[in-house]
């Protein structure tokens, strides 16, 4: 998977591609998810933006786009994306049995979610490119898990809220208890076509609810034939328990999810040790940086500062630069430099035990 494979927009033939929004599109809801699937990734060109020492408002294309930057291929992006699409690839042509599912595990600030949004973009630009555009193909489902999880019912409105599918007994007040939408929610995705559904956050599920979950999935599963991708902090744990009727041991924080046998394949998400791995990517936000004054090998002659500020997670990296790139930015009209110093990576608060 290269750089330009995760980056590049659907041709305009078979997917309109959208510029980045002002504000981020709510993932949870198909026109959220369809904005961010079909948007255009690229960085903004210095010459078409205004010119240095300028004073910039809040939403100047560069601070915008420095506040979530294009995505930097990781060793678990690069390799849960190639897991996924031969994974996926298979299911989409077996006709027996449940498709295969998947999951995605590793410890918080690992970059879970990113994979998890990146396959769904990429398998949804897939079917666009080989099919061709569908108002009435609904590919991919985003969910995250509920708040409430005790019924069918709570497990339906997620789906129900994304297909849009009004959930109330009364459809002229809202404030009205809702109802169970299975049955609606499972005669769309059939009829929609669905193929892959990314649920998000199921480290929220707790134990005495994972077999009612899991039941749930696998009902709507045997209904469309959809692939399910959990993803999660142990999720990999959790999926074994609820496929074993086990409930989950209690293991300290950290080694959740690398204890118990998997019979699904689990793309992980780690730490990135110092080495080759962690300056590809440091090297990647710093290619990626559009700043006036910024020297070329400045961010990568800091890489192991900047490694024992994040620990190796790709999420503080990522708070990092860009928080000291939209204060470059900002504060250009008064320093005269328009840069990322170590004095300003220094002055940036970030987690990971940055306790300074």
């Amino acid at each position: 998977m290269s750089r330009e494979e995760l980056i590049r927009t659907f041709s305009p033939e078979v997917a309109h591609a959208v510029t980045r929004p002002i504000e981020a599109p709510l993932l949870t809801t198909r026109e959220g998810w369809n904005a961010a699937a079909s948007r255009t990734l690229q960085a903004p060109d210095l010459a078409d933006c205004a010119p240095k020492g300028t004073r910039v408002g809040p939403r100047d294309p560069r601070l915008m786009y420095h506040g979530e930057m294009l995505p930097v291929v990781t060793p678990a992006l690069r390799r849960g994306l190639l897991d996924a699409r031969r994974q996926l690839r298979k299911n989409r042509f077996s006709s027996v049995g449940r498709s295969t599912n998947m999951i995605i595990d590793g410890d918080r600030g690992t970059g879970k979610t990113t994979l998890l949004v990146q396959i769904g973009r990429g398998f949804q630009g897939l079917l666009e490119a080989d099919l061709g555009p569908d108002a009435n193909r609904i590919p991919v489902i985003y969910i995250s898990v509920p708040p409430e999880r005790e019924t069918n019912l709570h497990w339906s409105l997620p789906f129900a809220e994304f297909l849009g599918l009004n959930h109330t007994l009364n459809p002229t007040d809202r404030t009205r208890r809702p109802a169970d939408m299975t049955e609606p929610v499972a005669h769309v995705m059939a009829h929609a076509r669905t193929q892959l559904v990314l649920v998000d956050g199921v480290d929220r599920i707790r134990d005495n609810e994972i077999t009612g979950a899991f039941d749930y999935f696998e009902a709507l599963q045997d209904r469309t034939r959809a692939t399910f991708v959990f993803c999660g902090t142990g999720a990999r744990e959790i999926v074994h328990d609820a496929r074993n009727g086990k409930r989950r041991k209690n293991l300290p924080p950290g080694i959740k999810g690398k204890t118990s046998f998997s019979d699904l394949p689990v793309l992980w998400a780690g730490a990135i040790p110092y080495g080759d791995d962690w300056h590809s990517c440091v090297r990647g936000f710093e290619e990626d940086l559009r700043l006036y004054d910024h020297q070329p090998g400045t961010l990568v002659k800091l890489s192991r500062y900047l490694h024992k500020r994040t620990g190796g997670y790709i999420d503080s990296l990522n708070d990092l630069i860009c928080q000291a790139a939209q204060e470059a930015i900002e504060a250009a009209h008064l320093t005269g430099t328009e840069a990322i110093t170590r004095a300003l990576l220094d002055d940036i608060r970030v987690g990971r035990g940055d306790s300074r």
